[in-house]
C-alpha cells in the first residue's frame, strides 16, 4: 500500500514567492486559535484568552473585542452575523461579535462548523452533524455512522466535502449532495488522517493532512481531486518532516488557481505557485514566511492570512 502512496509524489522546485510577499504583525501575545474573513480586508480573529480582534482594513489595524469565550473556530456570514464554536459549545452573535448568545445544541459540540447564510448551517459532535435551517432555533441531528467531521468545503448549498476520521482510522474524506443531508465516503486509506479541504473551482479539490508510517511518525501529506471531490491521489507526501514524531499538515488554503500552501504543526509549511502540481517547503530557499509564528490557521481570499503563537498575524499580500 506504501508504494501505492507514493505515486504521483512532487519533487521540490524553486519559489516564484519571496519574503517580500509575507507581512508580519503581531497584534497581541495569545496564541491565535480562529478565524473567519468575509472579504480580504474584514474578518475576525479569536485568542486564547477570550478575545476577537477585528479588522475592516486588511489588517493595517485590529480592534479587540473582549467575548470570555475561546473559540476553536469562527464562521461570519455578513459584517454583523456570526457563528463560533468552543470545545463545548456553540454561540451565534448579531452585532459583529461583541454579544454572543449560546446555541441549544441536541448533543456535544465537534471541532467544526459551517454556515451557508444567515439561516442554514452544520456544527460537527461526535459521530454525528446537527443541522439548522432556522439560524440555530432547531437543530435535526444527521448520524454519520460512526464518523466524526473535522472541516468542510461546501462548493454549493447542496455539494460538501468534508475531512473527518472513524475509529478504524481510515475513512477520512467524504462528500454529500444534498446540503448535508446525506454523506458517503470517497477516500478511505489505512493510517491516513486528512485534517482540511479546500477547493479553487468546483473540479479542483485539496485535502492536507498526514499519513502514520511505523518508525517514521507523522508524514505530510496532500491529495487532489480533479472531478468535485468523488475521487482523490495523493500529490505530496513529505518522507522526511524533521524528526521521528513527524508533524501534520492542519491546513491548507488557495488565493487563486496557481498559489496556495499548506500549514504544517510546526515548521514543514508548503507552498505551491503552479496549481498544486509541485509543493516545497517555505524554507527551501530563503524562510518566506516567520518560523517563530508557528501558524495554526489560514484565512481570507485573495490576501491569505496566516495566523498563530504569540499573536503573529502575516498576510501573503
Amino acid at each position: 500500500m506504501f508504494l501505492l502512496l507514493l505515486q504521483g509524489i512532487t519533487i521540490n522546485i524553486s519559489s516564484a514567492q519571496t519574503s517580500a510577499d509575507f507581512e508580519t504583525d503581531s497584534i497581541t501575545t495569545h496564541t491565535l486559535l480562529a478565524s473567519s474573513f468575509i472579504n480580504d480586508d474584514e474578518g475576525w480573529i479569536a485568542d486564547d484568552a477570550g478575545n476577537l480582534w477585528h479588522t475592516d482594513n486588511a489588517g493595517q489595524s485590529w480592534s479587540p473585542i473582549a467575548t470570555q469565550k475561546i473559540f476553536i473556530k469562527l464562521d461570519f456570514t455578513d459584517v454583523q452575523r456570526g457563528y463560533g464554536i468552543t470545545t463545548d459549545a456553540a454561540y451565534k452573535t448579531v452585532d459583529g461579535g461583541n454579544t454572543w448568545s449560546a446555541l441549544n445544541l441536541p448533543g456535544n459540540v465537534g471541532s467544526a462548523i459551517c454556515f451557508f447564510d444567515n439561516s442554514t448551517g452544520i456544527v460537527s459532535g461526535k459521530e454525528v452533524i446537527y443541522k439548522t435551517t432556522d439560524d440555530g432555533a432547531t437543530w435535526q441531528t444527521v448520524s454519520t455512522g460512526g464518523v466524526s467531521f473535522v472541516d468542510y468545503y461546501f462548493l454549493n448549498a447542496s455539494t460538501g466535502i468534508a475531512a473527518a476520521f472513524d475509529e478504524d482510522s481510515y475513512q477520512c474524506i467524504w462528500r454529500t449532495t444534498d446540503g448535508g443531508q446525506n454523506w458517503s465516503n470517497v477516500y478511505k486509506e489505512e493510517n491516513y488522517f486528512i485534517t482540511s479541504v479546500w477547493f479553487t473551482d468546483e473540479n479542483n479539490g485539496w485535502a492536507a493532512g498526514y499519513y502514520t508510517r511505523q518508525g517514521k511518525g507523522k508524514l505530510p501529506i496532500i491529495n487532489h481531486s480533479k472531478d468535485g471531490g468523488l475521487t482523490w491521489k495523493n500529490v505530496y507526501i513529505n518522507l522526511h518532516p524533521g524528526d521521528l514524531k513527524g508533524q501534520a499538515l492542519i491546513d491548507i488554503r488557495f488565493r487563486n488557481a496557481l498559489e496556495g500552501i499548506a500549514l504544517a504543526t510546526y515548521s514543514e509549511n508548503v507552498i505551491t505557485s503552479d496549481g498544486g502540481a509541485t509543493w516545497h517547503l517555505t524554507y527551501d530557499d530563503e524562510d518566506l514566511i516567520p518560523s517563530y509564528g508557528i501558524y495554526k490557521l489560514l484565512d481570507s481570499f485573495n490576501e491569505i492570512y496566516l495566523a498563530g503563537k504569540n499573536g503573529y498575524v502575516t498576510r501573503w499580500k
